[in-house]
Formats: structure tokens, C-alpha cells, sequence
């Protein structure tokens, strides 16, 4: 048996490798830094034929490049809007015992949009995960008021 250390790269594993290095790319442009991703992905495109001969390995193939294109995308265009949202922290004040978030919790993030009666309000968090509420119920300019919760308001930055 040889050693695989020794033979050279499955495209497969190319395939993994060029795959990583994408998705550090794409982590660090979420942080707000600089990245170009493109050389890895033209590296990519040209492996993802070679993943093996069945029908279902180059749908793979497809799928990972269309995938990871789309995520790209999405996030470069998110990172340029984050310089048009307000960064925000919220509190929520008040609401149903037993909750899944609890009073007092803070939630720091970016606002997709400002708090919109008949609307869920949604908030891109520092983390990396997004809050949604309830639909808005009430809107004054220090708070909001959901179905279920008071929430306060406070503007950290704004662009």
C-alpha cells in the first residue's frame, strides 16, 4: 500500500482544500476586512468537473461553486449595506414568562430596517446570528413594542 502522503492530491481533495480556503475568505469580508476570494473560486470552477464521472458528483460540483458564489455575494452586498444600517442595542423591558429570550437581555447589531409597525423586526447581530421579533405593535422613539415584548431602543452608531 503507499503512502498517500507521498502521492499527489485527489481532486477531491483540491476540491476540500480550495473550499476552505474560500470560506476563511469569506469569514474574514463578514468581520469587515478586506478579501478576494476569486482566485480560489477560479481554482475551484476548474476542479468541480473533475470530482469523478458520475452525473451526481459534477451536480455536486455545480452545487458547491453556485452555492459558495451565492454566499459571496450576498455578503459582500450585506457588508456594503452595514455602512447604511444603524448599529443598535436592544433590551428587552418586558414579556411572557418562560420566553425563549429573557428580560434584560442586550442584542447588539445592525438593523436590517427601523422598527415598523406590522412588521417583524430584524436585527443582524454582532455574533453573527440574526434576531427576529414578533410583528411591532408599537413604535415610540426609545422603544418598540411586539406582540409579546417591550423592547428599548438605543443607537450606537449611525451612518
Amino acid at each position: 500500500m503507499k503512502d498517500r502522503r507521498r502521492t499527489q492530491r485527489r481532486d477531491s481533495d483540491r476540491v476540500l482544500k480550495e473550499t476552505v480556503e474560500i470560506l476563511k475568505i469569506l469569514e474574514e469580508i463578514s468581520r469587515g476586512e478586506e478579501g478576494d476570494y476569486s482566485e480560489h473560486f477560479a481554482d475551484l470552477v476548474g476542479l468541480k468537473d473533475r470530482l469523478g464521472r458520475r452525473k451526481e458528483d459534477r451536480r455536486l460540483g455545480e452545487t458547491l461553486c453556485s452555492t459558495l458564489e451565492s454566499l459571496a455575494t450576498n455578503l459582500q452586498q450585506l457588508v456594503k449595506r452595514r455602512g447604511d444600517l444603524r448599529k443598535v442595542r436592544i433590551t428587552k423591558v418586558s414579556g411572557r414568562k418562560g420566553a425563549r429570550l429573557g428580560l434584560q437581555i442586550v442584542i447588539v447589531g445592525w438593523e436590517e430596517e427601523r422598527p415598523c409597525v406590522g412588521k417583524n423586526y430584524r436585527l443582524f447581530k454582532e455574533d453573527g446570528g440574526i434576531f427576529r421579533s414578533a410583528l411591532v405593535t408599537r413604535v415610540t422613539e426609545d422603544y418598540f413594542q411586539t406582540q409579546n415584548s417591550l423592547y428599548r431602543l438605543e443607537v450606537l452608531h449611525e451612518s
